[in-house]
């Protein structure tokens, strides 16, 4: 019998929307009022995902650190007043999202909770999750585990029914830290071979891909 899934919980940035635009709008901005050179944009994409503070510490550079408190005001300013301009859901997410009930699914992000909250809703995607959560919901980032283990309590599952979605190596380390399967998409912002080398469980390119994996098959 294949095995069946309770609980699917996505990671946000790189995983169900593409939100580097808007996060590097947010940062260029920050560095042009600090007097700083803007950074291109696939910088951006290696720094993303650790949450605001490690963002702003990363794209700020050793050598400005000084400046951290001025940049992350500057930062959050900013994306929450510009937050969804630039950002776009992935093809196929809604679709396969949809496919996906009426199983329970959540979202675990190192953003913001009232952040991640945001973005889920103006991204038409809030009808889809039964929690939404972020960095500062349980008082640890991934790839701690606590953050999700306290989720599927809180859902009433069980870590071995329950498939963690990411594209980065930390959302991988959390699912397995946590005692979940975990898939990771080659489509977001980490390197194939960091993926690879994180070993997920599943390496999917494509989000659609979600519908032919054991226990979540929809044919």
């Amino acid at each position: 019998m294949k095995p069946g899934f309770d609980l699917i919980v996505f990671d946000l940035d790189g995983t169900l929307v593409d939100s580097l635009p808007d996060l590097a709008a947010a940062a260029n901005y920050a560095l042009s009022r600090l007097g700083l050179p803007e950074r291109p944009l696939e910088e951006h994409r290696l720094m993303i995902g650790a949450g605001e503070a490690n963002y702003v510490r990363r794209f700020l550079g050793p050598k400005h650190q000084d400046l951290f408190a001025e940049a992350l005001r500057l930062y959050l300013e900013y994306y929450s007043r510009h937050l969804g301009e630039l950002c776009r859901v992935y093809p196929g997410v809604p679709e396969t999202l949809a496919a996906l009930l009426p199983r329970k699914m959540a979202v675990l992000s190192n953003k913001r909770e009232d952040l991640t909250r945001k973005v889920v809703q103006v991204m038409g995607l809030k009808g889809f999750f039964v929690r939404v959560r972020g960095g500062d919901s349980y008082g640890t980032l991934k790839p701690d585990p606590a953050g999700l283990q306290t989720l599927i309590r809180e859902l009433q599952a069980q870590p071995p029914l329950t498939l963690m979605v990411g594209d980065k190596p930390e959302d991988v380390l959390t699912g397995r830290g946590a005692g979940t399967r975990t898939a990771a998409l080659t489509s977001g912002y980490s390197e194939p071979e960091a993926l690879v080398s994180a070993a997920p469980d599943y390496l999917l390119e494509d989000f659609s891909h979600l519908t032919a994996l054991p226990g979540l098959s929809v044919s």
